[in-house]
Protein backbone atom coordinates (compact mmCIF):
# COMPACT_ATOMS: atom_id res chain seq x y z
CA UNK A 1 0.00 0.00 0.00
CA UNK A 2 1.28 3.45 -0.90
CA UNK A 3 2.44 5.75 1.89
CA UNK A 4 0.82 8.71 0.10
CA UNK A 5 -2.78 7.61 0.56
CA UNK A 6 -5.07 10.03 2.37
CA UNK A 7 -8.55 9.66 3.84
CA UNK A 8 -11.16 11.91 2.24
CA UNK A 9 -14.91 12.32 2.64
CA UNK A 10 -17.01 10.50 0.07
CA UNK A 11 -19.81 13.09 0.06
CA UNK A 12 -20.36 15.32 -2.97
CA UNK A 13 -22.84 17.45 -1.03
CA UNK A 14 -20.20 18.91 1.30
CA UNK A 15 -18.95 22.40 0.47
CA UNK A 16 -15.39 22.75 -0.73
CA UNK A 17 -14.44 24.40 2.57
CA UNK A 18 -15.97 21.60 4.65
CA UNK A 19 -14.29 18.95 2.49
CA UNK A 20 -10.91 20.64 2.91
CA UNK A 21 -11.28 21.07 6.69
CA UNK A 22 -12.35 17.45 7.17
CA UNK A 23 -9.56 16.15 4.94
CA UNK A 24 -7.06 18.20 6.93
CA UNK A 25 -8.45 16.96 10.26
CA UNK A 26 -8.36 13.35 9.09
CA UNK A 27 -4.82 13.40 7.73
CA UNK A 28 -2.73 15.92 9.65
CA UNK A 29 -1.23 14.93 12.99
CA UNK A 30 -2.70 16.90 15.85
CA UNK A 31 -5.72 18.26 14.00
CA UNK A 32 -8.32 15.55 14.62
CA UNK A 33 -9.31 17.25 17.91
CA UNK A 34 -9.05 21.06 17.70
CA UNK A 35 -10.79 24.32 18.43
CA UNK A 36 -11.63 27.01 15.87
CA UNK A 37 -8.64 29.20 16.70
CA UNK A 38 -6.12 26.35 16.44
CA UNK A 39 -7.57 25.35 13.09
CA UNK A 40 -7.38 28.96 11.92
CA UNK A 41 -3.66 28.95 12.73
CA UNK A 42 -3.19 25.91 10.49
CA UNK A 43 -5.42 27.36 7.72
CA UNK A 44 -4.00 30.86 7.90
CA UNK A 45 -5.43 31.94 4.50
CA UNK A 46 -9.00 31.34 5.69
CA UNK A 47 -11.02 33.58 7.99
CA UNK A 48 -12.47 32.42 11.30
CA UNK A 49 -15.90 32.88 9.68
CA UNK A 50 -15.03 30.40 6.90
CA UNK A 51 -13.63 27.91 9.44
CA UNK A 52 -16.72 28.23 11.66
CA UNK A 53 -19.05 27.71 8.70
CA UNK A 54 -17.15 24.55 7.64
CA UNK A 55 -17.08 23.20 11.21
CA UNK A 56 -20.80 23.86 11.60
CA UNK A 57 -21.59 22.07 8.34
CA UNK A 58 -19.46 19.08 9.31
CA UNK A 59 -21.05 18.92 12.76
CA UNK A 60 -24.57 19.15 11.31
CA UNK A 61 -23.81 16.28 8.90
CA UNK A 62 -22.29 14.08 11.64
CA UNK A 63 -18.67 14.15 10.50
CA UNK A 64 -17.51 16.03 13.60
CA UNK A 65 -18.45 15.98 17.26
CA UNK A 66 -18.57 19.32 19.09
CA UNK A 67 -17.34 18.85 22.66
CA UNK A 68 -17.04 22.09 24.65
CA UNK A 69 -14.92 24.36 22.50
CA UNK A 70 -13.29 21.45 20.64
CA UNK A 71 -14.24 19.66 17.44
CA UNK A 72 -13.34 15.99 17.02
CA UNK A 73 -13.54 13.72 14.00
CA UNK A 74 -16.42 11.26 14.38
CA UNK A 75 -14.41 8.05 13.93
CA UNK A 76 -17.59 6.06 13.19
CA UNK A 77 -17.90 7.95 9.90
CA UNK A 78 -14.38 7.08 8.72
CA UNK A 79 -15.57 3.75 7.30
CA UNK A 80 -17.79 5.70 4.89
CA UNK A 81 -14.84 7.63 3.48
CA UNK A 82 -12.42 6.85 0.69
CA UNK A 83 -8.67 6.56 0.26
CA UNK A 84 -7.22 8.86 -2.38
Amino acid sequence: MSENLRIAPNDNELSLEATAVLTLMLNSPGTDYVNEVDLCLVCENDSIKTIRRALSELTDKGYLLHIGDKYAVNKQRVTQMKLI
